[in-house]
């Protein structure tokens, strides 16, 4: 069957609800009162934005005419979720790339020379109130791009494998988990440099927020089914396609086992040690990397799954 989004569309939605999720780890992080965070918030800033930059590019290349995209940014149509969505896109984009700045951007005494000019900064205490302001403006961004990312698919309504709220949440839950996984790899990683009080700390609470969310994608999952099986006979019927049909073995194995089940359970199995203080740091960067990775990989195959299965369901 011809699709007529392809592989590209997949990317984008993968890598705009990536760059979503690590700008509100970094937002949450901002604001949390123990300092430990605060590497860990700048990691994230420093990350967000080019996920959702590099997505956005490859969906220009996949318009078929990637020389009128700027058509996107001369009109703003309400009812339409493309045009809405790229805005949203241009928006959280600066932001984050703002955020970003104010995160690594160096404080010098005497300011930025330019040749022989020399360009005054704000000092620290300006540069915090910025970055709590942008991390304020952006999360409700950041969320929105991320349901953005679902909305884009149940906008088409011919399609009813997608024609469900449950998508958007799904997609934005994801989003998240998928964050939670890189900050957890870029956190192992940084393990060697950093004290294990930190990595301590940064484990708990990456480790807590990711099982939480992938609890809460659990039970989307559920409803997911059972809205569409209790909807109209064609997106009963669409439920095939996960359910037997070609996109079984992806769904069920490669997101919902690989992506959910087996990083919760490893997750909580690591996490409980952790509480109790006995955990070593080199158990824990093996568990890190091997939680994490299929966190990442599960969240790219529920987005080829439905890019692709969705195509496939059609009314009648």
């Amino acid at each position: 069957m011809h699709h007529h989004w392809e592989l590209l569309v997949v990317v984008y939605l993968f890598l705009g609800g990536l760059g979503a999720g690590l700008f509100v780890f970094s937002a949450l992080m901002t604001f949390m009162p123990n300092p430990r965070y605060k590497p860990l918030a700048r990691e994230a800033a420093i990350l967000a934005p080019f996920p959702v930059a590099i997505g956005a590019g490859l969906l220009i290349f996949d318009l078929g005419s990637p020389q009128r995209f700027w058509r996107l940014f001369t009109t703003v149509q309400w009812t339409s979720p493309m045009s809405m969505g790229s805005w949203l896109l241009i928006v959280f984009t600066g932001v984050a790339f703002l955020h970003m700045l104010l995160m690594v951007y160096p404080v010098r005494p005497e300011g930025l020379r330019l040749g022989r000019r020399v360009l005054r900064l704000p000092g620290e205490a300006t540069r915090r109130t910025l970055r709590r302001l942008l991390a304020a403006v952006g999360t409700p961004l950041a969320v929105g791009v991320g349901i953005y990312t679902g909305v884009l698919l149940g906008a088409v309504p011919a399609r009813p494998f997608w024609n469900t709220p449950m998508v958007a949440m799904l997609f934005l839950f994801s989003a998240l988990s998928t964050a939670a996984a890189t900050l957890l790899i870029v956190a192992t990683r940084q393990a060697r440099h950093g004290g294990d009080e930190r990595f301590t700390s940064e484990r708990r609470l990456l480790y807590t927020a990711d099982i939480a969310i992938i609890l809460l994608e659990v039970f989307l999952v559920i409803p997911f089914f059972l809205h569409s099986a209790l909807s109209t006979a064609s997106q009963a019927r669409s439920l095939d396609l996960v359910l037997g049909g070609p996109y079984t073995l992806p769904f069920w194995i490669g997101f919902v086992g690989l992506g959910l089940l087996i990083p919760l359970v490893i997750e909580v199995v690591d996490l409980l040690p952790l509480i109790a203080g006995r955990s070593t740091k080199s158990h824990a960067r093996v568990l890190g990397y091997v939680s994490a990775i299929p966190v990442i990989v599960g969240g790219f195959i529920l987005r080829w799954v439905f890019v692709f299965a969705g195509q496939e369901s059609h009314f009648g």
